[in-house]
């Protein structure tokens, strides 16, 4: 079989992204992370010694984006410390568990929106539990879906359960999310009430802008009018917050946002060489299951009408090159490798073009999950006293 591509070279680096950030925390308050943490994150501890370490990610809330909204002289800006990476792909189903777990995406198994789950033979939308392309929870995946993507300890789990310190996770994806940001605050200053007698780590999540910026896209009134208000928000309750003696306020995001130019795999020639006719983990960075016999034909087929926008990796490549993070055969994820399928398409820097299947085409307007620096740079916002 012929080479699908020599050209990705990976520029996410994992020693300065949102999974070092995790591991700073981990290390912090005494546990072991499998990661290198982040020098600055570390240092900051190191001089503050913060007692309340509180992290909120803001979904979608990329550096990029932040940048084209707000001002040198606004909040958010004049409090972030640096760009950092998120890990690959951008999206919240990687991120989001990379934050909590202290894990890359290749440990966790979480590598997508809708993952392959090898045990059922089925492309699952992980967050919904459902099959790609349907709407009741798949019967199949309930089944199974504790012991391999419900089986990893989150850091706040295990800084309670060591017991030598306290951790609190108020709101996270996709259950008990509070959409209200001044509710999301609120929960954080009487969490921040609770007398202990030690440190304590607090984890929330706000699911904007990412929901606006879907709907919308970046130019519109309603993500810019939101991008605006957390920046408002946060430093008014930050006044509140740093009452609070020794305490550090971090917040992160999960991925940035691109328009996306929307092409439908169906219309093109290398549909015809798919066994699975669905475009899934992201649609920025699709994975393909080919027909055996037909792999020449799909590379041809697919660099021919694809290659000025996507690299095309195969599955040699792919783990070859850790697109995913580190691991080893201790920490891998059970199904890591076997969901990958047989090629993966990732875009390339300059492309806000998207390769969508049926069930995809009216979704969006905006994108994430590829490697444009709008979809993979995130902010590091650190606020303490």
């Amino acid at each position: 079989m012929q080479q699908a591509s020599q050209e990705f070279k990976p520029k996410i680096d994992y020693n300065d992204s949102l999974i070092n950030i995790a591991c700073s925390i981990m290390k912090y308050f005494e546990l072991n992370p499998l990661h290198k943490s982040h020098q600055y994150l570390d240092e900051l501890f190191s001089e503050k010694q913060p007692e309340n370490v509180i992290l909120l990610l803001c979904d979608g809330f990329g550096s990029r984006i932040i940048d084209k909204v707000l001002n040198k002289d606004d909040f958010l800006i004049k409090n972030r410390k640096k760009e950092i990476f998120s890990v690959f792909p951008p999206t919240t189903a990687a991120n989001l568990n990379a934050i909590k777990l202290g894990l890359n995406p290749s440990e966790h198994g979480w590598i997508g929106w809708s993952c392959y789950v090898p045990p059922i033979n089925k492309i699952i939308n992980l967050y919904k539990d459902t099959e790609k392309g349907k709407t009741n929870k798949d019967e199949d995946f309930e089944k199974i879906k504790d012991k391999y993507y419900y089986n990893k300890k989150t850091i706040v789990e295990m800084i309670n359960e060591k017991g030598k310190y306290n951790a609190y996770e108020l709101n996270c994806y996709p259950y008990n999310v509070e959409r209200n940001i001044d509710k999301v605050f609120e929960k954080i200053l009487e969490t921040l009430k609770i007398k202990t007698s030690s440190k304590k780590y607090i984890f929330s999540y706000y699911p904007e802008p990412d929901d606006i910026l879907h709907a919308l896209g970046i130019e519109s009134q309603e993500a810019i009018d939101e991008i605006k208000k957390i920046n408002l928000k946060v430093e008014k309750y930050s006044e509140l917050i740093l009452k609070h003696e020794k305490t550090m306020l971090i917040i992160v995001a999960d991925h940035g946002h691109l328009i996306g130019d929307k092409m439908n795999i169906k219309n093109y020639e290398m549909y015809n060489y798919l066994r699975e006719k669905k475009v899934y983990i992201e649609n920025r960075s699709p994975n393909f299951l080919v027909t055996a016999g037909f792999e020449d034909k799909f590379i041809q087929a697919f660099n021919r009408d694809f290659g000025n926008d996507f690299f095309l990796l195969s599955k040699k490549e792919i783990l070859e090159k850790k697109i995913f993070g580190e691991y080893d055969k201790n920490n891998k994820h059970e199904l890591f490798e076997d969901s990958l399928g047989d090629f993966m398409a990732i875009s390339k820097g300059n492309s806000n073009k998207v390769l969508l299947s049926d069930e995809d085409l009216d979704k969006h307007t905006s994108y994430h999950g590829g490697y444009h620096d709008d979809e993979i740079y995130i902010p590091l916002i650190v606020i303490n006293n």
